[in-house]
């Protein structure tokens, strides 16, 4: 009986001791970002009208775009997305904002980012991940245009993996492979299974290092995801989001452990749990070759060995409309509901 009483006792206050900590995760993502009013006078959108199949001129972002005051560039196919974004700087707007995928966007916000300016986007990409967390909504691209005439602004970290800006995610091993197939867009999941499944552990791209929280340096990794703010599992169609824009930190997860048989699939170091997950400043890789190949936000390329991927904290000035709401609620319930019940089970607890 005394045996079953302890036991009964570990178990609460094990329990409560998750039911804290995931109190104190839902305070932190209530905390409002510091805001101020917009008040921007010569905007300037770069539109990439290719993205997303041609989002952008179904929806008539150009005409609506001037018709509210904000000059539009046209993105041509042998463009550099960054020249243009200084040449507006040069030109003295002080607002930049991108229409395209999420690649395009890391690119023009780290122009925003290096000029100090604010940054706004219109999501008419395929996928639009960084509008999702941002709180745009991605049925209505128009209504970001709000952000410039009737928003406000705040401040969230940037991601850089060597000297080039992220907004979502940098992957390393067999995801940029995967990027790189001709398929990939039209069938992201099966190309990435086929990808993984046609890999072998002697492949060069998965030949890197990098040290994980226990100081143990880990080789050979499958497959690293590096994020801007850590992701949290959000269930389909988008799997993962993020409670903050502006945590400070990276979030890592890596499948694979130190020391692990590196003949097994990730299929089975997944089902095995074979994988870590934690948060940091930065994360270094080196690799014994003279590149590194990773997919940075979608998009596959070759980046000087060794690369440090870190985190600009509060480095960019993001402009949003009034009703956009940042972040995600864990299990997909409203932050308030979900506070609302953990403090029911804490104040039982308590008692």
């Amino acid at each position: 009986m005394v045996g079953f009483c302890m036991g009964l006792i570990v178990g609460v206050a094990a329990t409560v001791a998750i039911l804290r900590r995931r109190l104190i995760d839902l305070v932190t993502s209530l905390r409002p970002y510091q805001s101020r009013r917009s008040e921007i006078e010569r905007p300037c959108l770069i539109i990439n009208r290719w993205s997303g199949g041609g989002k952008a001129e179904r929806y008539g972002l150009v005409v609506a775009a001037e018709k509210v005051g904000i000059e539009t560039v046209l993105l041509e196919p042998d463009d550099d997305l960054v020249d243009l974004a200084r040449a507006a700087v040069g030109r003295g707007v002080d607002a930049l904002g991108m229409a395209g995928g999420d690649g395009s966007l890391g690119l023009v916000a780290g122009v925003a980012a290096e000029s100090d300016l604010p940054f706004f986007c219109v999501p008419v990409g395929t996928r639009n991940h960084f509008a999702l967390d941002a709180g745009l909504d991605r049925d209505d691209p128009l209504s970001a245009l709000e952000a410039v005439t009737q928003g406000r602004e705040i401040r969230i970290d940037i991601g850089v993996v060597g000297e080039r800006p992220f907004l979502n995610n940098v992957s390393l091993g067999i995801y940029p492979l995967a990027v790189g197939q001709d398929g990939y867009r039209d069938d992201r999941v099966g190309t990435f299974l086929a990808t993984a499944a046609e890999a072998g552990s002697s492949d060069d791209q998965l030949d890197f290092r990098f040290v994980t929280p226990d100081g143990r340096e880990q080789h050979r990794s499958p497959l690293v995801l590096v994020s801007n703010n850590p992701y949290v599992w959000s269930g389909p169609p988008d799997f993962g989001r993020r409670q903050r824009l502006d945590s400070g930190t990276i979030g890592v997860l890596a499948v694979g452990l130190p020391g692990q048989d590196e003949t097994l699939s990730v299929a089975d170091l997944l089902r095995r749990r074979a994988f870590q997950e934690w948060s940091a400043p930065e994360l270094r890789v080196d690799s014994p070759h003279d590149s590194v190949s990773v997919g940075i936000d979608g998009e596959s390329m070759e980046l000087p060995s060794p690369i440090v991927i870190r985190q600009q904290p509060r480095g960019l000035r993001l402009l949003l409309p009034r009703g956009a709401r940042p972040g995600f609620a864990i299990g997909g319930r409203s932050v308030n509901a979900e506070l609302e019940t953990l403090l029911e089970v804490l104040g039982d607890s308590d008692s």
